[in-house]
């Protein structure tokens, strides 16, 4: 049992690297890279909790260094790019079909072609227009 004089101690200690934490507290003012390397890291911490693994067990199967990982499910966005978190994602979809399949979709959403203003604009419309409708 720790003495009062430990536990200050500790308390001490704990306060100080509080201002060295990488931990996202207020996701406000996130910008969308940021937003986006969150989702990205969110699958591996969803993926870890499903199997219920460690992280050095999800380094053998991926072989992605432990270190990577556990920033990653950490969610230490600022160690990484997108494109980084991508490559390793792609990594884990080759052992889960639920990440295989938000791959794809991504790689399908980046593969449209682009509109014009005005015909996103009415692409809207549309949806809206037929959202809007009830099929009971």
């Amino acid at each position: 049992m720790e003495s009062n004089k430990e536990l200050l101690a500790r308390i001490k200690k704990a306060e100080a690297n509080k201002k060295s934490l990488t931990h996202i507290t207020d996701k406000s003012d996130l910008s969308l890279e940021d937003k986006m390397k969150i989702s990205l890291c969110k699958f591996f911490v969803q993926f870890a909790h499903a199997k219920k693994i460690k992280m050095s067990e999800l380094s053998e199967i991926t072989q992605i260094p432990a270190t990577r990982l556990s920033e990653i499910t950490n969610y230490k966005i600022r160690n990484f790019k997108v494109s980084q978190l991508l490559k390793y994602l792609s990594v884990l979809a080759e052992h889960d079909v639920h990440v295989r399949n938000h791959v794809e979709l991504l790689e399908q959403t980046f593969a449209l072609p682009l509109l014009k203003t005005s015909e996103t604009k009415k692409l809207t419309k549309s949806i809206k227009k037929s959202s809007q409708f009830s099929y009971a």
